[in-house]
């Protein structure tokens, strides 16, 4: 258990700090050129051709105005995310590797699921709040929504997972892919029929949908490199353990 905490941890942390820099460097400057009114360089008319052609530049100079306080809030904020994640990680490849399938790719199916149970589930029903816009309701509703829909998509994972495995076990991988599938669909229907729960901001569909995409592939490669970090660990530890148990004992005089 301790030796998949500590890869985990380690796993986190070096994912973490490349999610802060995706943050610090992709983001933030994203952010903050929405923050300055950059959502009206794309309404219609003269204006908006105008300054369309200023979003580059505009980002690339928020980079350099972020300056060191911004960038190191950035990679700790992400490094500190990055290992939290990496020890939930750990804890839950140690109780449940036997029953993960993929073999040598157990670790990622693993951080497929903590993606789907931590960030997709909620989105679902509460997608990523763009700058300037705030929840239709209370907060403390927002966060029992959050924590049920987390519990769903534990469900959901579970469900696509031991589907897979009964199929597999009689029908083939291409059979048990399919009914993989059938709890991610369920819950892609809720995406759908969920109302709106946020209102404001008045940015263009278009630079709203920009922002929600940043965000989840940002998270989408910090479990990407957990699992990635997390294996790489693992199979230099078992890679020791064998050539010390295939190595000849040595005595000294």
């Amino acid at each position: 258990m301790i030796d998949s905490l500590e890869r985990g941890v380690v796993a986190g942390t070096v994912a973490g700090g490349v999610y802060g820099l995706f943050t610090w460097l992709v983001i933030s400057p994203f952010v903050g050129y929405l923050e300055r009114g950059g959502g009206g360089a794309f309404v219609g008319g003269e204006a908006g051709h105008e300054h369309a052609g200023d979003v580059v530049s505009e980002a690339a100079a928020a980079i350099a105005v972020d300056g060191a306080v911004t960038a190191a809030i950035s990679a700790g904020g992400g490094v500190l995310w990055g290992v939290l994640l990496g020890a939930a990680f750990g804890a839950a490849y140690y109780l449940f590797e036997p029953a993960l399938p993929g073999g040598g790719f157990r670790a990622y199916v693993l951080a497929g699921a903590g993606f789907l149970v931590v960030s997709v589930a909620p989105w679902t029903v509460l997608p990523p709040v763009t700058p300037g816009a705030e929840r239709a309701y209370d907060p403390a509703v927002g966060t029992a929504v959050y924590v049920g829909l987390m519990l769903l998509g534990a469900v959901v994972a579970t469900a696509s997972i031991v589907a897979y495995d009964r199929a597999v076990a009689t029908r083939g991988r291409r059979v048990g892919a399919a009914a993989a599938g059938i709890p991610l669909a369920g819950l892609a229907l809720l995406a759908v029929a969920s109302p709106a729960t946020t209102a404001g901001g008045g940015m263009p569909a278009g630079l709203a949908t920009a922002f929600r995409w940043l965000v989840v592939f940002g998270q989408a490669g910090l479990w990407a490199l957990i699992a990635a970090g997390y294996r790489r660990l693992e199979r230099r530890a078992v890679g020791r353990s064998a050539s010390e148990i295939g190595s000849p004992r040595t005595t000294v005089d």
